[in-house]
């Protein structure tokens, strides 16, 4: 695949990397109403998203060896975006859980039922991609930098444009569903994009 036929794709490793933190950022204002904001529910909202990392990671290598194929890039993003966009009336179970558990025990229940899901699957997202883009051995180190650059750069600007720009003048909803409509619509795009070819074509 050339640089100019990854572009694409690349885009949407950085929209990876800014959903992944922005989930983060929203989960405190999220699970706060139900569990407070003590250090037991950022420790919830920062470990189990790590651990859906782990998940992703593991889950998305063993994956991309077996296939590859941008409709499988496509579904880890679409599968993402579903569950992203499902938040908003998921949290609602928060209202059930909170009362009858600690407050830690709640923060744990709620970032799972809330994050790990979407984030296993961003995370699958960026092993796929990088497994997609190494073609050999000889260059795999600068491949993984390259783009576990381009994703945390993402990342970072997910942390400060959803701390400094987005949480303060759009609703948490708002901010989901955009989220979720940026992964789908641009996954599709990458689907229905003639020229962005097999996947596989491009790794052999």
């Amino acid at each position: 695949m050339s640089h100019e036929r990854s572009t694409e794709i690349k885009m949407l490793l950085f929209i990876s990397g800014f959903a992944t933190l922005a989930l983060e950022i929203l989960g405190i204002r999220i699970l706060a109403p139900y569990v407070g904001s003590t250090v037991p529910v950022w420790a919830a909202v920062v470990g189990i998203p790590l651990f859906g990392s782990v998940v992703g990671y593991y889950g998305g290598g063993v994956l991309a060896d077996r296939i590859q194929k941008k409709e499988v890039l496509v579904w880890l993003a679409a599968a993402a975006s579903a569950y992203i966009a499902l938040i908003p009336t998921l949290r609602g179970i928060m209202s059930i859980v909170a009362p009858n558990v600690s407050y830690g025990i709640g923060a744990i229940v709620g970032a799972t039922l809330l994050f790990l899901v979407p984030i296993t699957f961003l995370s699958a997202l960026t092993v796929y991609v990088i497994r997609v883009f190494v073609k050999s051995l000889d260059s795999i180190g600068r491949t993984h930098g390259d783009l576990y650059a381009l994703t945390t750069a993402g990342s970072v600007v997910g942390v400060f444009g959803t701390s400094y720009i987005l949480v303060p003048f759009f609703t948490v909803p708002h901010i989901l569903y955009a989220l979720s409509a940026a992964i789908l619509l641009f996954s599709l795009y990458i689907y229905l994009t003639p020229h962005l070819e097999e996947v596989r074509a491009s790794a052999d």
